[in-house]
């Protein structure tokens, strides 16, 4: 009896090592900021926000749009450039190549004036690749998610760690 509890135990504890070791590991970067019309420290990018990027540190984040294709009333497909700028100098820009799908609630993407105006609510959604940054993360790929509501813009970008 004795010695199948320590079989099965042991059985467990195997089990248990190669679980944990096979589950994904992800390196989370979340922002939220009280969006405003992008200014000089926005560039040609369409948002941007400050963030913190666990075990780089601080920085700014923006992303900038390449393509826009209406798809429906309210969405569109979209590719564009994620790029983190860190405090340190000493770490490299992060830069994600980015392609997914923006919506917009009701019918407000064809309100009038809405290409001109800041600001109306979205839900950005999409997957990236790691072109440019620290050589640990380049080459990897995540997915990000996006939204804007009022002026709160809040955001994670999930990249997949090997």
């Amino acid at each position: 009896m004795r010695r199948s509890l320590l079989v099965l135990l042991a059985t467990t504890v195997v089990l248990g090592s190669t679980a944990a070791s096979a589950a994904a590991q992800t390196l989370d970067i979340t922002f939220r900021a009280a969006l405003t019309k992008p200014g000089p420290g926005c560039g040609e990018a369409v948002f941007c926000a400050p963030v913190s990027v666990p075990g780089y540190g601080e920085g700014t984040f923006s992303f900038t749009d390449e393509s826009f294709e209406v798809i429906s009333r309210s969405c569109a497909e979209y590719t564009g450039t994620a790029r983190i700028d860190f405090v340190d100098a000493d770490i490299d820009p992060l830069v994600m190549s980015e392609r997914g799908l923006v919506c917009f609630p009701g019918n407000s993407f064809n309100a009038p004036g809405g290409f001109h105006s800041f600001g109306n609510p979205f839900h950005q959604t999409g997957t990236f690749v790691v072109e440019d940054g620290p050589a640990e993360l380049i080459e990897l790929t995540g997915t990000s998610d996006v939204r804007l509501a009022g002026a709160g813009l809040r955001g994670v970008y999930t990249i997949e760690l090997e």
